[in-house]
């Protein structure tokens, strides 16, 4: 019979655009107000802790719409195929529907520009029709489009401080969309990105201290 793990944790905060010396960034794309855009997939945000990490909160946003997150924590030497007491260590979070607004849905949510003809606003609105074409499949795949402008919160409880081969001290972090970004023109479908690119802003970090 083993008693409950009783210990005291602290907050270590990371904010866009991870600038710190235990932070690696990989395969970004831009940053600004929204966050640090991340390449889905191939991108990365890596960050190391002297503490054994307990949990890691993501905020973000997607590039478009039907997001996922994913938290890995292999130790030295552990992949898939070679792991160490866990089958795998590695989480991830799908339907995450929030994404920040992109040029197609600023232009479908605020107010129009003041045109200053008639054929800028003729390109406007041809502009509007390519890039709604392309998101959504021919006009097949609505959600493709807009899945709601919201900000996602994602929660991973990982390691177990009880079994020093499971603990935690560093954590790599992936986002992505798995809907449609950048569409070409609709002579050209296949330009459209996918999967999507995905926006961090903050990632809280929970450490065991005692």
């Amino acid at each position: 019979m083993r008693e409950p793990e009783v210990f005291q944790t602290e907050h270590h905060v990371y904010t866009t655009p991870f600038r710190y010396k235990n932070v690696k960034v990989d395969g970004w794309m831009e940053y600004d107000a929204k966050g640090i855009e991340i390449l889905a997939d191939v991108g990365s945000i890596t960050i190391e802790e002297q503490s054994p990490i307990i949990s890691v909160t993501i905020v973000g946003s997607g590039c478009s719409g039907r997001n996922y997150n994913i938290v890995e924590w292999w130790g030295p030497g552990e992949s898939l195929k070679e792991t160490q007491g866990q089958l795998v260590k590695r989480q991830r979070v799908d339907n995450l529907k929030g994404q920040h607004p992109a040029w197609i849905q600023t232009a479908l949510t605020s107010s129009p520009p003041q045109f200053e003809s008639v054929a800028d606003a003729n390109a406007y609105i041809a502009r509007i029709q390519k890039i709604v074409y392309n998101m959504t499949s021919g006009y097949y795949m609505p959600g493709s489009l807009m899945t709601g402008l919201y900000e996602n919160t994602a929660f991973f409880r990982i390691g177990d401080t009880s079994r020093p081969e499971q603990a935690c001290y560093k954590v790599v972090i992936r986002g992505g969309g798995l809907d449609y970004e950048d569409p070409g023109d609709m002579f050209s479908p296949c330009r459209a990105r996918y999967p999507a690119d995905y926006t961090f802003r903050l990632i809280d970090l929970v450490v065991r201290t005692n």
